[in-house]
C-alpha cells in the first residue's frame, strides 16, 4: 500500500474506530509512513483544515517525530521553508483545535533546538515579535498569548530530549541560558497584577501558562536566584492570591492546583541551583519571604482539617528543598549575632517538625510527613562534620528538635489499632505496602536521632516503653506502643558498640512482655529487636537466657516464623561460641519445627543456615548424629522423589530439598573452630555426606538436566561444598567434575559455567588437579563454540545470551588469576577469539558487555602470552564487526561499551588498529550511507588519538554512531 493520502487517511480511522487487531496492524503501517521519507510531503496535506481532527494529530505527531527523528534528512537550503510552514500552519490552527495547536507548537521548538543559534541566529527574538496580538489581528489575544507561552515552555524540554552531537549541544544551551533573562521578562510581563486592580481570577488560565514557561526554564538552569529574584516574588504573590480567593469554598479546582504546583516547583528550582549557593542574601530574603506567606497557608490549613493536602505536600516540600539545599548556610545562623538569621533557622526547624508531626496515619490520613526524613540525617550530618567544639555546641542547639523527633517519629509510626490480613477497608494493600516503606524511613530517621542525642534517646525509648507497658496492663489495644518501641530499639541497633546501662534493661523488659495478650506484631518486632542486637549479645552472653526461649517459642509460630528464623541466624552467626550450652535446645526445636512442615522454603533455608553453625561448635560424634536425623531424611526423600515418574512436582520438590542441603553445606564447617583438635585428624561431616550423595546429584542431573531452576540450585549446593571444605574438596573434584561437563553437553547453562568459574579460580595454580581443570576448559570450551556456532547458522544465537555472557565471563576471570590456563596449546584461542567477536552483534548489552571484558583483557595479554598472531588474524574481523555495531545493529546506549576494545586495540596495535579502520571505513555506504567520507576520516583520527582518555574516545564513537544512524547532522569536533 502506497503513501497516499487516502491510504493514510483510511489507516488513522482504522486506528481510531475499529477493534484491537486491525488498531496493531494500522498503528504498524502508520509507523512505517512516519519513518519513510514521503512523510516530509504528505503531512501538509494531512493538516488541511478540512480534514478530521484524528488525521490533522496524526500529521501534526509526524512532522515532530519527523523533526525529532530524521533531521538529517533536511537539507540546509529547505530550513527557511519548513519554518515558514511550520509559523504558517500554527497560525492556521491559532484557534484550534487545541490539541494539534499544541503539537505544531511543539515541532516548532524542535525546530528551533536544531537550528539555533548556526542557522536562525535570531530564533527567540523574531518568535516573540512574530507572536503579538497586533500582527495577529484575526488571532484573540490571549490565544496569542496562549501560543507563545506554550512555543516556549516547550523549548527547554525539547532540548533536553533531542540527541544532539556535543559540540552542538554546547552552543544550543549557550544560547538558551543567554536568552534565559529575556524569556523572563516576557514572563513577568504576563504575571504582573493589573495596576490598581491586581491579580484577577479571570486570567488563571494565562497565569498558569506562564507559570508553566517559567517553570521550565528555571528547571534548564541558565537563571541565578538574584536574576530570578523578581519572579520569585511574584511566583508566592500568585500562589497565595490563588489560595485565598480560590473559586469553591475549601478545595482549590484542577487549574488552580496546578497552578500553585507549577509555582512552587518553580521556586524550588531555582533554590535548589548550585550557584545560588553564593547568594547568601537572597536565599534568606526569599526564605523569610516563603515561611511568613506560605506559613499562613498552612497555618490555616491546619485548622480547617487539611482539607487541600496536595498544596500542604507541596509548600512542606518547597520548605523542605530549601533547608536541605541550605542546610550549612542555616546552620551558621543557628549560632549568628544577628537575631534576624537566628529566627529563621528556628522557624524553619519549627516548619519542619510540625511536618513530621501532621495529625493521622500516613498514608491514609495523610501524605506529606514522609518528607523531612532527608532534611534530619543532612541537618546532623552537616553538624557532626564540623570540628569538636563547634559541633558541640550545635548539637547543644539542636538536642530539643531531636528529642521531640523521637516523640513524634515513635506516635507517626505505630501500627493502627486495627491491622489484619486481609486488610480491613480502610487499608489498601498499596497502604500497607507505603506505611512499611515509610516505618523502614522511621528507623532510618532514629538512627540521625541517636547520632544528635546518643543515650539520651536510649533513656526517652526505655522510658516510652515502660509507659507503654503500664498501658497494656491497663488496656491491651495500646499494643502498638510497645511495639513502636521495640521497632525504635531495632533501628538504632547499628549505633551502639558497647552500652551496658540500657541494653541489659531492654533485654530483660523483652522477656517479661506478655506476648499472648498483645497483638503478634509485638512478638515479631521483639524477634528482629533481638536479632538487630546480636553482635551486642555476643559481648553480653549473659542475656542469652533471656532470648533463646522468646527465640524458639517464636519457631513454633507460623505467623512470625520469619522473624524468629531470622533472629536465630543472626545470633547463630554471631553468638556461635557462646550457644554451646543452648545447641542440644535448639537443634532439637529446629528438628521439631522442620518434621512438622508448616513452614515456608524461605524460613526452612534459612533454619538449614543457622542449624549448620551451631553443628559447628559440637563434637563431631554429636554432629554426624544430628546430620543423620535431619539429612538422612532428606536423602530418603530425594531417592524416593528420583525414584517416582518424572514430573514438574518433582523437580519442585527436589528443588525444595536441595536449596536447604545448600544452605546447610554453606556454613557447616568444623576445622575453624575445633583449633584445640589436630586439623589434619577431623573429617568434615559435610565431606562424608557429599561423598553418600553424590550419587544422587549425578542421577539428578542426569534426570532433569533440562530444569533450569533445579540446575541452578544444585550448582550452587556444589558450590557452597567446595567453598566450605576448600582444599578437603579435591577428592570430590573428579565426580563434580564428570557431572559438569556431561549435563552441560546435553543443555549447556549459565549455572554450570559459574560453578566451573568458582572452581577453576579456587584451584587454578593446584598442581594436584590443573590436569583435571585443563580438561574441563576445554569441554567448556569446545562445546560452547560447537553451540554457537550450530545456533548462528539457525540466527538463534541471541536465545542462550545469558550462556554466551557467562562463558566468556567465566574465561575472563581466569585469564586475570592465572593466564596459563587459558593461554595454552591445548585450547583453540583464534576460535575463542572469533567467537567473542561474533556475540558482540548479539542484541543484549549484558551480553556485549561480556564479550567486550574477555576481547580487551585477551588483547591486553596477548603479546606477554604469544598470542599476538590471534589479534593479527582476527584484528580486522573484530574492528569491521565494531563498526557494523556502529552502524546500527546494537543500541546506541551500547556504543560506549565497544570504546574499550577501540582503546586497547590503540595502546597495543596502534599501527594495525589504524589499518583496520582506514581499510574498513575506505568502502562506500559502510558502515552506513548516511556517515560522510570526511567523518570517518575525523573518527580516524579521534580514535588513534586517545591511547589513555577512555571518556574522550567514548564520545567520538557515541557521536560516530549517532551520525552513522542520522541522529544528528553534524561533524565530530
Amino acid at each position: 500500500m502506497d503513501y497516499s493520502v487516502e491510504n493514510l487517511e483510511r489507516a488513522v480511522t482504522l486506528f481510531y474506530k475499529t477493534e484491537a487487531g486491525q488498531q496493531a496492524e494500522a498503528h504498524r503501517w502508520l509507523t512505517e509512513a512516519q519513518n519513510s521519507p514521503q512523510a516530509w510531503s504528505f503531512v501538509w496535506e494531512l493538516l488541511d483544515l478540512r480534514r478530521s481532527s484524528e488525521v490533522q494529530f496524526f500529521a501534526a505527531t509526524t512532522l515532530h517525530t519527523k523533526l525529532m527523528k530524521c533531521w538529517s534528512e533536511v537539507p540546509v537550503d529547505h530550513y527557511e521553508l519548513l519554518k515558514n510552514r511550520i509559523l504558517e500552519s500554527i497560525v492556521n490552527y491559532a484557534m484550534g483545535p487545541k490539541l494539534i495547536l499544541n503539537r505544531l507548537c511543539i515541532t516548532l521548538s524542535a525546530y528551533i533546538i536544531h537550528t539555533v543559534p548556526l542557522h536562525w541566529p535570531n530564533a527567540f527574538e523574531e518568535l516573540v515579535s512574530s507572536f503579538q496580538p497586533r500582527h495577529l489581528p484575526n488571532v484573540e489575544p490571549e490565544r496569542v498569548i496562549w501560543m507563545l507561552l506554550e512555543i516556549l515552555s516547550v523549548i527547554p524540554e525539547e532540548f533536553q530530549s533531542t540527541t544532539l552531537a556535543v559540540s552542538q549541544k554546547n552552543r544550543v544551551r549557550s544560547v538558551l541560558y543567554d536568552v534565559s533573562k529575556d524569556i523572563l521578562k516576557v514572563i513577568e510581563m504576563c504575571l504582573l497584577p493589573v495596576t490598581g486592580g491586581g491579580y484577577s481570577i479571570a486570567n488563571l488560565t494565562t497565569y498558569l501558562n506562564s507559570t508553566r514557561c517559567a517553570s521550565t526554564w528555571i528547571q534548564l538552569g541558565g537563571i541565578t536566584i538574584e536574576q530570578g529574584s523578581h519572579i520569585m516574588n511574584l511566583l508566592v504573590d500568585l500562589t497565595c492570591y490563588v489560595y485565598w480567593n480560590r473559586q469553591e469554598a475549601e478545595c482549590l479546582s484542577s487549574e488552580e492546583l496546578e497552578l500553585t504546583e507549577t509555582a512552587i516547583e518553580a521556586l524550588s528550582s531555582i533554590m535548589l541551583q548550585p550557584q545560588t549557593l553564593k547568594f547568601n542574601t537572597y536565599v534568606l530574603k526569599h526564605t523569610r519571604n516563603i515561611l511568613e506567606k506560605f506559613g499562613k497557608i498552612l497555618q490555616t490549613e491546619s485548622l480547617t482539617g487539611d482539607s487541600n493536602k496536595d498544596i500542604i505536600a507541596n509548600i512542606y516540600g518547597l520548605i523542605i528543598t530549601i533547608a536541605d539545599t541550605h542546610a550549612k548556610l542555616l546552620i551558621s545562623y543557628l549560632k549568628s549575632a544577628n537575631p534576624e538569621e537566628q529566627q529563621l533557622t528556628t522557624d524553619i526547624l519549627a516548619c519542619i517538625l510540625g511536618c513530621s508531626n501532621l495529625r493521622g496515619i500516613y498514608p491514609v490520613d495523610e501524605s506529606s510527613s514522609s518528607l523531612p526524613f532527608g532534611f534530619w540525617y543532612t541537618l546532623q550530618d552537616d553538624i557532626l562534620s564540623l570540628d569538636s567544639a563547634e559541633c558541640a555546641e550545635l548539637l547543644r542547639i539542636v538536642k530539643p528538635y531531636y528529642r521531640q523527633l523521637v516523640c513524634i517519629l515513635l506516635r507517626k509510626s505505630m501500627y493502627p489499632n486495627i491491622w489484619e490480613d486481609p486488610p480491613n477497608v480502610c487499608w489498601s494493600l498499596d497502604d500497607k505496602e507505603m506505611f512499611r516503606c515509610y516505618r523502614q524511613d522511621v528507623a532510618d530517621t532514629f538512627m540521625y536521632c541517636y547520632n544528635v542525642l546518643n543515650l539520651e534517646m536510649l533513656d526517652i525509648l526505655q522510658s516510652k516503653l515502660l509507659e507503654a507497658l503500664v498501658e497494656c496492663h491497663k488496656f491491651s489495644m495500646n499494643w502498638n506502643a510497645v511495639e513502636s518501641c521495640l521497632h525504635a530499639f531495632a533501628a538504632v541497633s547499628e549505633c551502639i558498640e558497647w552500652e551496658t546501662l540500657y541494653l541489659p534493661k531492654l533485654m530483660s523488659t523483652i522477656k517479661d512482655i506478655p506476648y499472648d495478650d498483645l497483638h503478634i506484631k509485638v512478638l515479631a518486632t521483639a524477634l528482629d529487636t533481638v536479632g538487630a542486637y546480636s553482635e551486642w549479645i555476643a559481648d553480653h552472653p549473659q542475656v542469652l537466657d533471656n532470648v533463646i526461649p522468646l527465640i524458639t517459642s517464636g519457631l513454633g509460630n507460623t505467623e512470625v516464623a520469619p522473624n524468629a528464623t531470622l533472629a536465630l541466624k543472626d545470633i547463630s552467626r554471631n553468638c556461635q561460641n557462646e550457644l554451646v550450652s543452648y545447641a542440644d535446645h535448639l537443634l532439637a526445636v529446629c528438628q521439631c519445627v522442620l518434621q512438622t512442615g508448616q513452614l515456608r522454603l524461605a524460613e526452612r533455608t534459612r533454619l538449614m543456615h543457622s542449624v549448620g553453625i551451631i553443628l559447628s561448635i559440637m563434637p563431631i560424634n554429636k554432629i554426624m548424629e544430628c546430620l543423620n536425623a535431619i539429612v538422612g531424611s532428606f536423602i530418603q526423600e530425594i531417592e524416593a522423589l528420583l525414584n517416582s515418574q518424572t514430573s514438574t512436582g518433582v523437580g519442585i520438590s527436589l528443588t525444595t530439598r536441595l536449596k536447604m542441603l545448600s544452605a546447610l553445606f554453606a556454613t557447616l564447617h568444623v576445622k575453624q573452630k575445633n583449633v584445640s583438635t589436630d586439623a589434619s585428624t577431623i573429617k568434615q561431616p559435610i565431606l562424608l555426606v557429599v561423598q553418600n550423595t553424590l550419587p544422587l546429584y549425578l542421577r539428578i542431573s542426569r534426570t532433569y538436566y533440562a530444569n533450569t531452576e533445579l540446575m541452578e540450585v544444585l550448582c550452587e549446593l556444589l558450590k557452597h561444598v567446595i567453598t566450605t571444605l576448600m582444599n578437603d574438596s579435591k577428592t570430590l573434584l573428579p565426580s563434580i567434575l564428570e557431572l559438569l561437563v556431561s549435563t552441560y553437553s546435553l543443555a549447556p547453562q549459565a549455572s554450570i559455567l559459574l560453578l566451573s568459574k568458582t572452581i577453576l579460580v579456587m584451584f587454578g595454580i593446584d598442581e594436584d588437579v590443573i590436569c583435571l581443570l585443563h580438561q574441563l576448559l576445554y569441554e567448556l570450551i569446545r562445546q560452547t563454540l560447537e553451540m554457537c556456532a550450530e545456533l548462528n547458522c539457525h540466527n538463534q544465537l541471541s536465545e542462550k545470551g545469558d550462556v554466551v555472557e557467562s562463558f566468556f565471563s567465566m574465561l575472563t576471570h581466569v585469564s586475570k588469576r592465572n593466564s596459563r590456563l587459558i593461554f595454552n596449546s591445548n585450547l583453540d584461542c583464534v576460535a575463542m577469539f572469533q567467537c567473542a567477536v561474533l556475540c558482540l552483534g548479539l542484541p543484549e548489552v549484558q551480553t556485549l558487555k561480556a564479550c567486550t571484558a574477555f576481547l580487551v583483557n585477551f588483547i591486553s595479554l596477548s603479546r606477554e602470552n604469544d598470542q599476538a598472531h590471534v589479534i593479527q588474524k582476527c584484528g580486522d574481523g573484530l574492528v569491521n564487526r565494531i563498526l557494523i555495531n556502529l552502524g546500527g545493529t546494537v543500541p546506541r546506549s551500547a556504543a560506549d561499551i565497544l570504546s574499550d576494545i577501540l582503546l586497547i586495540l590503540n595502546k597495543k596495535y596502534c599501527d594495525n588498529l589504524c589499518r583496520w579502520l582506514n581499510i574498513q571505513l575506505a568502502q562506500d555506504g559502510f558502515p552506513t550511507p548516511l556517515i560522510t567520507s570526511n567523518q570517518k576520516e575525523n573518527f580516524i583520527k579521534l580514535v588513534l588519538r586517545e591511547k589513555a582518555n577512555k571518556r574522550k574516545l567514548s564520545e567520538s564513537v557515541t557521536e560516530f554512531t549517532l551520525l552513522c544512524r542520522g541522529i544528528i547532522k553534524a561533524d565530530i569536533s
